[in-house]
């Protein structure tokens, strides 16, 4: 004390606190126009590119309007499949139209476990326009089934019919979602920005489903059931055509794989794998 009721703190006379002062960083770790060049004593190493250099990349813009295409075709056709089925199908329209769901899900987890096991082999693409090309194959095949049902009145059979195209619901699914992000993935190697490019990427989608919901609906409402179907259909050509002829194969090629020897070189990274894991955690197993 000093006498007058108030504290002073002791001066400690340490100088690595100021030091240590004098280290710390007042600059702003994101740039966002530019890849800053290291100043004397700063990390020299690879730094990741700027926001500017991803939104200028042709690719990833092709990739992102595709992403948006597709959603905007594809997000309202099933809800229009379990609309059509629950108003026409009599009392068993109720459960076939919640059957469109359980379908489809079966479906799309079966579809990701092949992509996921042979898009090293074969590549992005081609697993890609399988799944782009599902969605006009599957609004084609609504339109001519809710044709004959209009011609020649609904019943249990034709509805059943409805109901499985589903399946190429689950299929599309299953291969745009594991490939897409992929896709990214292989966009943005290099980069440093897989996280920015994932971002663009699933905001593209969430747009374009958003809009699908209103834009299904307005058509189903002002043209009727088989005319939507054919609209949507027309609209999922767009994407997968621009992919077909626009977009080319992002798999480096020294990953790769060999068909004959895709699912071997699988297996074997599994092995490596579990020889890796420590015998303590086999021991909690058993």
């Amino acid at each position: 004390g000093n006498g007058t009721g108030t504290y002073d703190a002791p001066i400690t006379g340490d100088s690595n606190t100021v030091k240590s002062e004098d280290k710390i960083q007042n600059k702003p770790s994101f740039n966002f126009f530019s890849t800053s060049k290291p100043d004397d004593g700063e990390y020299a190493g690879p730094k990741a590119d700027s926001p500017i250099v991803i939104l200028r990349d042709p690719k990833l813009m092709l990739f992102t309007a595709i992403c948006f295409l597709f959603h905007t075709a594809n997000g309202c056709v099933l809800p229009l499949v379990m609309q059509s089925l629950a108003l026409e199908g009599g009392r068993a329209g109720i459960l076939l139209s919640g059957c469109c769901i359980i379908l489809a899900q079966l479906c799309m987890v079966a579809s990701a476990k092949v992509c996921g096991q042979y898009s090293i082999v074969y590549g992005r693409k081609v697993l890609f326009l399988i799944g782009l090309f599902t969605v006009p194959v599957r609004c084609l095949i609504l339109c001519i089934l809710i044709s004959i049902r209009d011609e020649a009145g609904s019943s249990l059979f034709l509805n059943a019919l409805i109901l499985s195209t589903q399946v190429l619901d689950g299929v599309g699914a299953g291969v745009f979602g594991t490939m897409y992000i992929l896709v990214t993935s292989d966009l943005s190697g290099g980069t440093g920005r897989f996280s920015l490019t994932l971002g663009i990427t699933t905001a593209a989608m969430s747009i374009g489903g958003t809009v699908s919901g209103y834009l299904g609906e307005a058509l189903a409402e002002d043209l009727g059931y088989k005319a939507a179907f054919v609209i949507l259909g027309i609209m999922a050509c767009v994407p997968a055509v621009m992919y077909l002829f626009f977009m080319p194969e992002t798999l480096p090629s020294q990953i790769q794989a060999p068909a004959s020897n895709g699912i071997s070189a699988m297996e074997k990274i599994d092995e490596e794998q579990e020889s890796d894991e420590p015998a303590s955690n086999y021991g909690i197993m058993a």
